[in-house]
């Protein structure tokens, strides 16, 4: 018996370790996920290791002598009004900017699950749950983050929660479909049949095998969360100045346009390719998850 189960251990571990390697070869077959792969790559290593790159004193130093002045060898990026070094304030700004998306976007996940496996297991609280849920999604999200931020004030905490709380109804939303098709599989009825405690049965039976989905959407989400982030800075509710948050570095550019395009073209530039490198990568995730994609 103890042999048998072994040998099942073994066999189990080896279909995932195939069907991982069937996604990684499908994912690398897609030139346009591998291309937002580098390009994210690029902007991670300089997420974590900005420090070695551009001392942090450099976000805030500042040189009147050196004000406006465009992209050269001293400064690859220019100067802003009051001389501080472009170049070190997106590169810093990108820890703020990439880590409200990522951080809002696990919350909204977190919660989401949790929620919407309560719903799927327990038929008399999900009538409950999805009805306020319903009402939530009856207000539009931005009016909901506005006043929310309006109340917390504009700090990055207050933008993860203020994005995290408006992102769960679609969460719940969509993660509960997913869970509603998994619960009806045999191996989970006779997991419950069986006696398994609820959260063993949605930790080691459920939500494993609504991975696929639920990975693309938290993929696809964080580049929508960061745009929200940075649209409300842009509108100044979210992050305020001094902070190199790259929307508050766009609202402040504003007023230069015309003299200094480079202060919004660089920061723009920052916000979309991260974004388009975020959702080639959700993209590419899709197609290789989708077993339909196998030829």
């Amino acid at each position: 018996m103890r042999s048998k189960n072994m040998y099942d251990t073994v066999r189990a571990n080896n279909s995932k370790n195939t069907r991982f390697r069937e996604v990684m070869k499908r994912f690398a077959r897609n030139k346009g996920a591998l291309i937002g792969t580098v390009i994210f790559a690029v902007i991670l290593f300089g997420i974590l290791f900005a420090n070695f790159i551009v001392p942090k004193e450099m976000v805030t130093a500042y040189n009147m002598e050196d004000k406006m002045m465009p992209p050269c060898r001293e400064h690859i990026f220019g100067t802003d009004n009051i001389g501080r070094d472009l170049f070190a304030r997106v590169l810093y700004g990108s820890r703020i900017t990439v880590g409200i998306g990522v951080g809002s976007t696990l919350g909204a996940l977190i919660i989401g699950a949790v929620i919407a496996s309560v719903c799927a297991l327990v038929p008399s609280v999900d009538f409950v749950i999805m009805r306020l849920i319903d009402v939530l999604t009856c207000v539009p999200s931005i009016l909901l983050a506005l006043v929310l931020l309006a109340a917390f004030g504009g700090s990055v905490p207050s933008m993860i929660f203020t994005l995290t709380f408006v992102s769960i109804p679609g969460f719940v939303i969509t993660i509960r479909s997913v869970l509603l098709r998994v619960v009806e599989e045999d191996y989970v009825k006779a997991a419950r049949l069986s006696g398994a405690p609820t959260w063993k049965l949605v930790l080691r039976h459920i939500i494993p095998n609504a991975m696929d989905q639920i990975l693309v959407d938290a993929t696809m989400t964080i580049a929508g969360m960061m745009m929200s982030a940075a649209g409300l800075s842009f509108i100044g509710m979210g992050v305020k100045p001094p902070s190199p948050e790259w929307g508050a570095m766009l609202n402040f550019a504003r007023d230069y346009f015309r003299t200094a395009p480079y202060l919004s073209i660089i920061p723009g530039a920052a916000i979309a390719l991260t974004a388009l490198s975020i959702n080639l990568i959700g993209d590419g995730l899709r197609d290789a998850l989708d077993p339909k994609s196998l030829k």
